[in-house]
């Protein structure tokens, strides 16, 4: 019984599922030309650039914007109202 391997896979095309330019490939673009001059061992002068490669796949910022906002929602909406509306005056 021999095993099957498989081949060894490269880095992405920058082609999208459907054809043309992939969403993300943009951001990898600039970020891996930023890697051709970054002098720093830590990776600091590219990280923008990664940041933005990584929230393209991820969404990491958007779905937190999401959650602050729901969560902020539901705490109004759960907040008790004082008085009966009105135009706000108090008197």
């Amino acid at each position: 019984s021999s095993k099957k391997t498989r081949p060894v896979k490269t880095m992405s095309s920058g082609f999208g599922l459907r054809g043309g330019i992939g969403r993300c490939y943009p951001f990898w673009a600039e970020y891996k030309e930023c890697l051709k001059t970054e002098t720093r061992s830590d990776g600091y002068i590219c990280h923008p650039a990664r940041e933005d490669y990584f929230e393209c796949l991820h969404n990491r910022r958007e779905h937190e914007i999401v959650r602050t906002v729901n969560a902020e929602e539901q705490k109004q909406k759960n907040a008790p109202t004082h008085g009966g509306g009105g135009d706000g005056g108090g008197h």
